[in-house]
C-alpha cells in the first residue's frame, strides 16, 4: 500500500513540475530576451523586475502583431498571461545589466532566446 501512495505523489510531482518553469533571467545591455517566439499554447508569467532600473514588456504574435506593452518598475511584480503562438519580450534599454524572475505555468514549450 505504501509503496503505491508513493508511486502516486511522484508522478504526480512529476506531471506538475512539467507544466512549470522558474528561473532568474540576466538581460544584457540594450538587449532582449523573447520567451515563446514558436507554436505553443498559453502560458502566463509572474514576472518579478530585479533590477535597479525600469525594464518594458510586451506580445508580439507570430504575424509580427504587438500588443499589451507594459514598463515594469524596479522591484515590481506583474502577471502576464499571453495567447497561443504569442511571444512574451522583455525588453532593457538600459546601459547596465536587467535581471528578472519568471514563474511560467501552462504550455512551457517555449523557445528562449536574446534579441539585439
Amino acid at each position: 500500500m505504501n509503496q503505491k501512495i508513493f508511486i502516486l505523489f511522484t508522478l504526480l510531482v512529476f506531471f506538475s513540475a512539467c507544466r512549470s518553469l522558474h528561473s532568474v533571467t540576466n538581460i544584457g545591455a540594450n538587449d532582449s530576451f523573447v520567451l515563446g517566439n514558436n507554436r505553443h499554447g498559453y502560458f502566463n508569467v509572474k514576472l518579478k523586475n530585479l533590477s535597479a532600473h525600469s525594464i518594458k514588456v510586451y506580445q508580439k504574435t507570430l504575424t509580427d502583431s504587438v500588443h499589451s506593452f507594459s514598463v515594469i518598475k524596479p522591484k515590481e511584480t506583474v502577471h502576464v498571461y499571453a495567447d497561443k503562438n504569442t511571444a512574451l519580450i522583455i525588453e532593457n534599454k538600459s546601459e547596465k545589466q536587467a535581471s528578472v524572475k519568471l514563474d511560467v505555468r501552462g504550455d512551457v514549450n517555449l523557445s528562449m532566446g536574446y534579441k539585439k
